[in-house]
């Protein structure tokens, strides 16, 4: 260029006067935009009843991620169990520069049954039955999770201790999307 005094050039005198480096160089005085980032994961825990657990539905809760109070209802799928998580997408903590907000991470507890208790995506449950009964045989009523009483019969000779097997009565394993089965201990 062969330039001014020195062999310097004035970028001023060749791009023209109010020139600036900043603007070839994508600066901007120096203050950058906040990058759109999507907000923190928010984790609670929550205690579900056992019918509930087995059989799914809804339940209603209350978080604080945003600064304020919200209520909340997160669908419960069939077959939950303790330690089970139930992501709610989007209610997480915000999002920085316009970015979506995190997800809320629901850790399921379950209450347990009076009666009912779980062995995987079976159901167990104690039936008392008299001395005569098992020595004669019987019938006796075993409640179910959803469908009442249901009558079976004791065969004749059964000790404390037999199980027997209702098919398809238990819950529903959430993998293989097949009922479980429901074992009346005498």
């Amino acid at each position: 260029f062969g330039g001014g005094a020195g062999g310097q050039v004035d970028l001023g005198d060749l791009f023209g006067n109010g020139f600036d480096l900043g603007d070839l160089f994508g600066g901007g005085g120096g203050r950058r935009a906040a990058r759109a980032r999507k907000g923190q994961d928010a984790e609670t825990t929550i205690d579900i009843p056992f019918n509930t657990a087995a059989q799914g539905g809804s339940y209603g809760l209350t978080v604080n991620t945003t600064g304020q109070p919200q209520q909340l209802t997160a669908r419960i799928p069939p077959g939950v169990d303790t330690g089970s998580v139930i992501r709610l997408a989007g209610q997480g903590h915000p999002g920085v520069g316009g970015g979506p907000n995190g997800d809320l991470m629901v850790k399921i507890r379950v209450a347990p049954h009076p009666y009912f208790r779980r062995d995987s995506s079976n159901l167990l449950v104690d039936v008392p039955i008299s001395l005569t009964e098992a020595a004669l045989g019987a019938k006796v009523d075993v409640p179910t999770l959803n469908e009442g009483l249901i009558t079976v019969t004791v065969p004749a000779g059964s000790a404390s201790g037999t199980r027997l097997r209702l098919r398809g009565k238990g819950i529903v394993n959430r993998k293989t999307n097949e009922p479980g089965d429901l074992y009346a201990i005498l």
